[in-house]
């Protein structure tokens, strides 16, 4: 990593005045603004040494505003100590100043302190009200051997091109790779970058990829000197930080991660071996120029370049923004250069992968509306024209920072982030799109070791089924250097095992069942099955291949056969699955006569008595359940005569069906359960009825084939209340609203332990933070509304997410009609908990 370059910096020796202070401050402030946070850090360190005297809340102000530099820098020994001397005196803070929580997160789990780093995470959850990432994160550091078990899987290789100065995001053009570097160029003058005095960022292009491999590399390593490579090891007098894209995420490190290292084929080297050359005359302009991709068979490019306001002007301090460009291919060279439609002085745009059938651009931005700091973005190509850009949605998108995407041949996405759980600060993750919609499908999934270290890893490519490829990270060990471009190899699994946690329960106890034997298998390979035996609490933890179906039996003589399948595509990284295999023990009855054996087999049909005559009539129905209302099978129901106490019993078919005998003279009670959902219960009154005289009567409307639908609940269940809406700019709720939420209020009195979120959405127009505020008074409001008909409030909790979470593609800058921008303005209620049978 680049060194600090010292600047000196002269204040008055006595500084005692709250006057001067606050003139100190502001002008250690305004370097942090402008992203010099070596000028900074020395600033606020001046201050500490010359103002022993400092209110306790300029001194928590300056402690908080240094340690954030120092985490910015990468320095996070120093970080840690004023962190340390801060928020472990719990102090009151406010706004903003709750990130040093998230920061300090941070700085730990880089120094391998990942208990004190999931504490520092829970209390930035309970002091952040918009930001729930902290529980994740908790959970993660608890154990991080999940995303570091399949380490072995995959060979790292420090490959020859890299210098003493960054090189980064590699991307595939004819058979070599075009990338980023800082290596300075054999120049009249010298380009510097007036924030850290570093040579300006350039595309550099190896053309055979044969040279990082076998021979040909050991034959580059004693070849003659190349011109276009400093051989020199960096200064010290280079400055930390400050990369050229949207701060200050910069990818700058100077420390060592922790995994991965002894998985080189090759020691890590300072000095560049093999030769590389200037990718582009026209191309690599006076600015940076950042991470690129080709399409259309390598005629066309798509490439980042910062802004050019305020560069060369010393007198300016405009920060300079990201702005896509795109070029074509004239002859040995290449031109029409022109920016793409969508950049904006406002916003960065940069980061670009194009699709491997060019229809789709994928990039990063932190353009108004997104979740948080850079969201990934996409943009499809049309006659020519690359159309307003849509989110990735939030699934993808967190709070954090989602940065430098690629798109495979299988439409694969893989891009770094800080904002899902991972091992360091960026991340590589992946996940599969859907190539009609491109919409996310699974899972987001962790790289894990060794790809993904303790450092930024980033900048990935690769092919179809990852078996080879190229990252970028700060990881390698001294010499100030900093991103380098490494090689990887895949020799074993895709993904290691994921944890599973079988648990056997007996059904008619309602206990677990201590040392239970169990078997499973993997119902797409012909291998043996496996078995595994509970301990004493009726449980165990296994560890069974990725992305697979298995079927789980129980065959003991003194259960019912028991088999259930499970898929672990959609499991947790890092959080084990709990498999729950739910068996019922044999009843063996005395035999009194032919009468019992008859009604014995009748109870193994699942049926425990019929009503019968020449007045019964069929009942049938379907039970559903969940946000889609699908039909559930496997559910067990009660059909009880009011006035004879007789119970008929049966378990719902594949569609979700059951039937029964009925007597229409008489009132039934119907019950439906099922594990982990919550019983429903419903009177069905008689269809014919006596008078006086004897006469039966059949009410009208009463036909002699009923049908009636049961909905089960679950913990989880999102329900849609579709008919919530309200006038423009109110919180208030409609008359024609009030018939949906009476319908809540019926299913919280029938379920009296249910108890629900309510969360308000608006459409994605207008301000986020006032659409936020907005949507939280309208949650209030149904609590308020809901509660009054005697619905305890304890059993109620009210969010406004605002425009977070639409349901469509309609956010900011998406032309959408009033029907689509209507269906996002919703209110649903998620069940948190609920009487389980």
């Amino acid at each position: 990593m680049r060194a600090i370059l010292t600047i000196l910096l002269f204040f008055p020796f006595f500084v005692f005045s709250q006057k001067a202070i606050d003139k100190q401050l502001l002008m250690a402030e305004k370097e942090a603004k402008n992203y010099s946070y070596i000028t900074a850090i020395e600033k606020y360190e001046d201050i500490l040494k010359k103002n022993k005297n400092l209110s306790s809340e300029d001194l928590i102000k300056v402690k908080l505003k240094l340690a954030e530099a120092y985490f910015l820098v990468k320095e996070y020994k120093n970080a840690e100590k004023y962190y340390s001397e801060v928020l472990y005196n719990n102090p009151v803070l406010k706004g903003d100043e709750i990130k040093a929580y998230q920061r300090f997160a941070q700085v730990l789990r880089s120094l391998k302190k990942d208990s004190e780093s999931g504490s520092m995470w829970l209390k930035y959850n309970e002091l952040q009200d918009q930001d729930k990432r902290g529980q994740e994160f908790y959970k993660l550091y608890q154990n991080l051997e999940p995303l570091t078990r399949n380490a072995s899987s995959y060979s790292l290789e420090y490959i020859g091109i890299n210098s003493s100065e960054p090189e980064f995001s590699p991307a595939y053009y004819k058979n070599g790779l075009v990338f980023v570097s800082s290596r300075p160029k054999n120049r009249a003058i010298k380009r510097v970058f007036k924030w850290d005095n570093s040579s300006f960022l350039d595309l550099y292009y190896l053309e055979d990829l044969k040279v990082l491999s076998g021979k040909e590399e050991n034959a580059a390593l004693g070849g003659g000197s190349n011109p276009t490579v400093d051989n020199k090891k960096a200064k010290s007098s280079d400055k930390l930080g400050t990369d050229y894209y949207t701060p200050p995420t910069s990818n700058d490190g100077n420390t060592i991660a922790h995994t991965g290292s002894e998985f080189l084929n090759k020691k890590p080297d300072e000095k560049a071996s093999i030769e590389v050359k200037s990718f582009s005359r026209k191309l690599n302009s006076k600015y940076h120029e950042g991470p690129c991709t080709f399409f259309e068979n390598g005629e066309k490019i798509i490439f980042t370049r910062n802004g050019s306001s305020g560069i060369f002007n010393n007198k300016k301090e405009d920060v300079n923004r990201l702005k896509l460009f795109s070029a074509e291919k004239k002859n040995s060279d290449w031109g029409s250069i022109k920016e793409l439609p969508f950049n904006s002085e406002k916003y960065s745009c940069g980061h670009p992968s194009v699709s491997f059938d060019s229809k789709y651009l994928f990039f990063v931005s932190d353009m108004p509306g997104g979740f948080g700091g850079t969201d990934v973005y996409y943009s499809k190509y049309e006659n020519g024209i690359w159309n307003t850009p849509i989110n990735a949605g939030g699934k993808i998108n967190t709070v954090g920072n989602e940065m430098f995407p690629f798109i495979d041949e299988n439409f694969q996405l893989y891009f770094s982030s800080d904002g899902h759980p991972g091992l360091g600060e960026l991340d590589i993750f992946s996940i599969k799109l859907d190539l009609e919609n491109l919409k996310p499908i699974g899972v987001i999934r962790n790289l894990g070791a060794p790809l993904n270290s303790s450092n930024d890893d980033f900048g990935l490519i690769t092919n179809g089924d990852r078996s080879l490829g190229y990252f970028s990270t700060n990881r390698k060990k001294g010499g100030g250097s900093d991103d380098d471009i490494w090689k990887f190899t895949r020799n074993g699994q895709l993904f290691g095992c994921r944890d599973l946690i079988v648990k056997v329960f007996d059904k008619n106890s309602k206990t677990f069942v201590p040392n239970a034997r169990f078997s499973y298998q993997n119902v797409n390979d012909q291998l043996e099955s496996q078995t595994a035996t509970c301990n004493d609490d009726g449980s165990i933890k296994i560890c069974i291949p990725a992305d697979e179906n298995f079927e789980f039996s129980i065959n003991d003589p003194l259960y019912k056969p028991y088999s259930v399948k499970y898929n672990n595509s959609e499991a947790s990284d890092y959080e084990p699955f709990v498999l729950e295999l739910n068996v019922e023990k044999i009843v063996i009855l005395a035999k009194k006569d032919e009468d019992k054996k008859s009604d014995k087999k009748d109870n193994q049909r699942l049926v425990q008595r019929k009503s019968s005559g020449k007045d019964s009539n069929i009942f049938r129905g379907v039970i559903t359940g969940g946000e889609s209302g699908s039909p559930i099978s496997a559910v067990k129901v009660k059909f009880i005569n009011k006035s004879t106490g007789d119970v008929q019993e049966m378990y719902t078919k594949k569609d979700g069906s059951y039937e029964f005998k009925r007597n229409l003279e008489n009132d039934y009670e119907l019950i439906a359960s099922k594990d982990d959902f919550g019983v429903s219960s419903e009177i069905i009154e008689k269809a014919i009825k006596k008078t006086l005289f004897g006469k039966k009567l059949k009410p009208a409307n009463t036909y002699s084939l009923n049908y009636f639908d049961t909905k089960l609940f679950k913990v989880g269940d999102v329900i849609k209340l579709e008919n919530i809406y309200y006038e423009y700019d109110s919180y208030k709720i409609r008359e024609n609203a009030k018939k949906d939420l009476d319908k809540l209020v019926n299913t919280l009195k029938k379920y009296p332990d249910m108890i629900v979120e309510i969360s308000s959405h608006t459409d994605t127009r207008g301000n986020e933070v006032t659409n936020l505020q907005l949507s939280q008074k309208r949650a209030n409001e149904v609590l308020k509304y809901i509660s009054s008909s005697k619905i305890a409030k304890n059993r109620l909790k009210a969010i406004g997410k605002g425009e977070t979470e639409p349901l469509n593609k309609c956010g900011d800058g998406v032309q959408c009609t009033e029907a689509e921008h209507q269906r996002n303005r919703r209110t649903e209620f998620k069940i948190l908990k609920i009487q389980k049978k």
